[in-house]
């Protein structure tokens, strides 16, 4: 006899959302910005589009943990959310080391 599949939660809902539309998003910003130069738009316009596509392509994990740590506050489940902000303190340190090195 096999176990009936589980219904995804509603944080797991929430996080394939976001990533999903997010990454189809920034894939969809990227190739615009690829093809906008010879299209007839500016070196600049097509620089910044393509760089902004690969930009929240680089985020989409950090908004997914901040979509996680929310869901973690809200069941107040302190434990998890302090691991989510730990992670989230890390990338942002790795970001200002990285920034000013």
């Amino acid at each position: 006899m096999s176990a009936r599949p589980r219904r995804p939660s509603a944080v797991q809902l929430r996080l394939a959302f976001l990533l999903r539309r997010g990454t189809t998003f920034a894939a969809a910003l990227t190739a615009f910005g690829m093809v906008a130069e010879p299209m007839g738009a500016t070196q600049w316009t097509a620089s910044v589009t393509t760089v902004c596509g690969l930009l929240l392509f680089a985020l989409l994990p950090v908004a997914g943990l901040l979509v996680v740590a929310h869901h973690f506050a809200r069941r107040r489940d302190w434990a998890y959310t302090a691991l989510t902000a730990g992670a989230l303190l890390l990338i942002a340190a790795n970001i200002v080391v990285g920034s000013v090195v």
